[in-house]
């Protein structure tokens, strides 16, 4: 087995749901075909079954008794309870709409109250849905006040509903003074109602005498997204920059300011308070935080790599569970907050045993293809049947199947990329050789000297103006041009490292041919080396290394030391140079070595005409005789 292990400021977070999953359509007898044949999926953890969603989950709640976990997510819109001592789910339920939020109305997993997005409030008990009602305005959040039996619902009006389920009737509202109202929190000891408001305002209310008990404006903040309370008369603020500010309900002057610096809403705030550790968890869309209250110190942190919509801690213990934008929904143990639930006590020994990395979560053995795709590969005739399995605007389909169809489709797919790749190749090549630059139509002498100088002008937006503008053309033909500039260089540097473009085609083309012809005629002129003298029998090539860089006056003064063998080779008498190219020499040397070569080989050919010949036979008055 292996899971997933984060280490930051020396505090270990394992994330129990990495690795790959299995696809949910295939049968039960090739998901085991599908495990056997991947090792890795042998060696993840899988603390419970089928803990996710279709497309995404929203809201994740842990009831009191921390037996149940009740999820809502979406598409469609459902609402999953999942059974902790078994490890799997307990049942399913499909929803009319999307759930905004809910709260559990008792200790266990039996009656609940959501909130949904088309205004309705639905009771479920452990039978199915009990009862259903509709209300004014679109609502935000929920909230339940236990000692009345009063349920707090808030939404987009300045009016926070207030339904008695005791009499099964609606109270009178609560009256803010805001437009609406984002959160509701009910104090577990002295039940003080508040609510976070989008005018940057945190309300409180004393549900006895239905009064506004106080106001409390937080400075350069417009929406309130998160409230926590701890046992004391401490209050967390959540807002929508993604900052989290403590207060004291007697004060209005902040205790202690955490940002998370990503400017995202914070969504949940909890109180972890113990005799060791005095800490705060908050988290945003982005990040999941640990922090000291006193003075908010780091003590751990997650990025997620889907967005987090909720969060659900079990408390007294080390684990997390995430509603997050993904099919998977996270859960993550850090020792150093807690120990391990109960229901998993198994989860300590493990951790100490399973520290591998895994790799991110992907389906390595299908691929996701549209309509279109289809049709191009010729596999559209099989929708419908068990190759292709259908998901959002696509179908999932083996991998191996998707290759086979796009070699018939496309055979000579790899002669093609290697010719692109060869063609590419050699285009980098002359890119790099040549470098083409183009001549303004204006001033074009004076942009050939900037680029043989280098000096850079026909860069700078500066004097951009000086090869655009026909008002700053320079005239060579005109007198004062001619005084200024008496001698005008004939030959300027040659263009042997890059070729200057002109924008007429035809200029170009032949500046260019006349360039190279002249290159060509000087390089004749730089072989152009002294080969023999017939008068006189004067070879100079065959002098001594050291001399040929000597001048022909200085080789002749040291004839005397050369040897007598080759003296009668050498006079001082007038001498005939005949000039000749290396080159063409050697070519010619070349031609007739070879046809020598060729001449010898006729002679010594012989012919094999009559080796195959068919002897004739003898024959006597029409008979053969031999």
């Amino acid at each position: 087995m292996a899971m997933q292990v984060l280490n930051q400021n020396n505090v270990k977070i394992y994330n129990l749901t990495s690795g790959k999953s299995v696809p949910d359509w295939l049968t039960e007898q090739k998901k085991r075909m599908f495990l056997k044949s991947h090792v890795s999926l042998q060696k993840r953890i899988q603390l419970m079954q089928d803990f996710e969603m279709p497309v995404s989950s929203q809201c994740i709640r842990i009831t009191p008794d921390q037996s149940h976990i009740y999820v809502s997510g979406v598409y469609p819109p459902r609402l999953r309870c999942y059974n902790v001592r078994e490890l799997s789910m307990k049942f399913e339920r499909g929803m009319d709409s999307e759930v905004v939020s809910f709260h559990l109305l008792s200790e266990d997993w039996t009656k609940l109250v959501l909130l949904q997005n088309d205004r309705f409030v639905e009771f479920q008990t452990q039978d199915g849905i009990y009862y259903k009602t509709r209300i004014p305005t679109y609502g935000r959040d929920i909230d339940y006040y236990s000692r009345a039996a009063e349920l707090f619902i808030g939404g987009t009006g300045s009016q926070v509903y207030r339904l008695n389920l005791c009499k099964g009737t609606f109270m009178t509202p609560l009256q803010s003074t805001a437009t609406g109202v984002n959160k509701i929190h009910v104090h577990p000891l002295h039940s003080l109602v508040f609510l976070g408001t989008e005018c940057g305002t945190v309300e409180c209310w004393d549900p006895r005498s239905r009064t506004q008990a106080a106001v409390l404006k937080v400075e350069n903040i417009k929406n309130i997204t998160a409230l926590q309370t701890n046992k004391l008369l401490e209050l967390a603020v959540g807002t929508e920059n993604g900052e989290v500010i403590l207060y004291d309900i007697r004060s209005c002057q902040p205790l202690q300011k955490k940002d998370h610096y990503y400017g995202k809403p914070i969504n949940t705030i909890f109180y972890h308070e113990t005799n060791s550790q005095n800490l705060m968890i908050s988290a945003c869309s982005k990040s999941f935080k640990v922090w000291h209250r006193g003075d908010g110190r780091p003590f751990a942190a997650i990025e997620s790599e889907d967005n987090i919509c909720d969060v659900a801690w079990f408390k007294g213990t080390g684990m997390f569970c995430f509603a997050n934008e993904g099919q998977k929904m996270n859960t993550y143990y850090i020792p150093e907050i807690g120990p391990a639930p109960q229901w998993c006590w198994f989860l300590d020994n493990l951790t100490e045993e399973l520290e591998e990395s895994l790799d991110n979560t992907v389906y390595d053995d299908y691929k996701f293809v549209t309509k279109e795709d289809l049709e191009s590969l010729g596999l559209d005739h099989l929708m419908g049947t068990n190759y292709l399995r259908a998901y959002m605007h696509g179908f999932f389909i083996d991998m191996r199947l998707y290759h086979k169809a796009k070699e018939i489709i496309n055979p000579f797919a790899f002669d093609e990329y290697k010719k692109n790749l060869i063609d590419r190749k050699l285009k980098e090549q002359i890119k790099d050789r040549v470098d083409v630059k183009k001549l303004p139509r204006i001033n074009k002498n004076l942009a050939k000297k900037d680029i043989i100088k280098g000096s850079k002008l026909l860069e700078d937006d500066r004097f951009s103006s000086l090869f655009n503008n026909p008002d700053f053309e320079v005239d060579e033909e005109s007198e004062q041009f001619k005084l200024i500039n008496p001698t005008v260089k004939k030959h300027e540097k040659d263009f042997t490292d890059y070729v200057i473009e002109d924008e007429d085609e035809e200029s170009e083309d032949e500046d260019f041919r006349e360039h190279l012809r002249s290159l060509r005629k000087l390089k004749k002129k730089r072989e152009m080396k002294i080969v023999s003298c017939e008068n006189n029998k004067i070879d100079l090539m065959s002098l001594p290394s050291n001399t040929k860089t000597k001048t022909l006056g200085e080789r002749f003064q040291k004839i005397d030391n050369i040897p007598s063998s080759n003296k009668g080779r050498y006079s001082q008498g007038p001498m005939e140079f005949h000039m000749e190219d290396k080159k063409q020499t050697k070519r010619s040397e070349k031609d007739t070595k070879h046809g020598e070569h060729v001449k010898e080989r006729r002679t010594l050919g012989r012919s094999a005409n009559g080796i195959m010949r068919k002897q004739k036979g003898k024959f006597w008055r029409g008979r053969k005789v031999g």
